[in-house]
């Protein structure tokens, strides 16, 4: 099973189990401490698979071999050090400030997963250069903060200001993403060994339409391989 199912089963189950107990909560009128660190490390777990979803979705989509599995690596050992706290309460400080660490760096990486999703066309490349160094930036700036209290406003003005940049190209990578199609299939086109074919082909599994090449191609809704060959140039008989 890929990674991307294992944390959708994941999530699923860990929502399913919140729902319940939250449920059983109310109707029952009890909700004590275990209760409460159920619900509490369910919310941990559904966290750590939405991570982990965002850099298997990468994973996947793209073939990327680097930053999707440290995404993963990372939600785990931060889903698995904030539930041993929550179950065993250690009273260790630096604890909590290297459990805190590891989960903005897991959030960090799931964000700039998701980012690199977006197909750019060459005049937008430099978004996506931006957008991985301020969502990095800001994890980096967010670690400092826990291992070392800013006296005066200068850390927390850096933070505002850093949070406002990746704000800001998360949501303009998107935008990208819809104003490169045209440069992208343009681009495809070119690639084509003749004049003749069609710009666009039909997925043999699925049936959605693709760009055409005589390249390797990758369906965008159901993940099939394929190549394309012409045997033969045919002609109207």
């Amino acid at each position: 099973m890929s990674p991307k199912k294992v944390a959708l089963w994941f999530l699923i189950v860990s929502v399913a189990i919140s729902g319940a107990l939250g449920i059983i909560a109310i109707f029952t009128g009890n909700f004590g401490d275990f209760e409460i660190r159920i619900v509490l490390t369910t919310l941990t777990i559904s966290a750590a698979s939405i991570c982990a979803l965002a850099s298997g979705a990468l994973w996947e989509g793209r073939g990327q071999t680097v930053l999707p599995p440290v995404g993963i690596v990372l939600a785990l050992i931060a889903a698995v050090l904030l539930v041993t706290g929550i179950w065993f309460e250690p009273h260790s400080e630096q604890y909590w400030k290297f459990t805190a660490s590891t989960g903005v760096l897991a959030a960090a990486t799931a964000h700039a997963c998701l980012l690199s999703l977006a197909k750019l066309a060459k005049r937008f490349a430099w978004a996506r250069v931006i957008a991985l160094t301020a969502v990095y930036a800001l994890a980096f700036l967010i670690v400092l903060s826990i291992y070392i209290e800013p006296t005066g406003d200068l850390g927390f003005k850096l933070i505002g200001t850093m949070s406002i940049v990746v704000a800001a190209i998360t949501i303009m990578t998107p935008i990208f993403h819809r104003l490169s199609r045209d440069d992208l299939a343009a681009s495809v086109k070119r690639e084509t060994a003749g004049p003749g074919l069609w710009a666009t082909i039909t997925c043999p599994q699925c049936g959605a339409s693709q760009a055409n090449s005589l390249t390797e191609r990758k369906c965008d809704r159901c993940g099939c391989r394929f190549v394309l060959k012409i045997l033969a140039e045919g002609s109207p008989s």
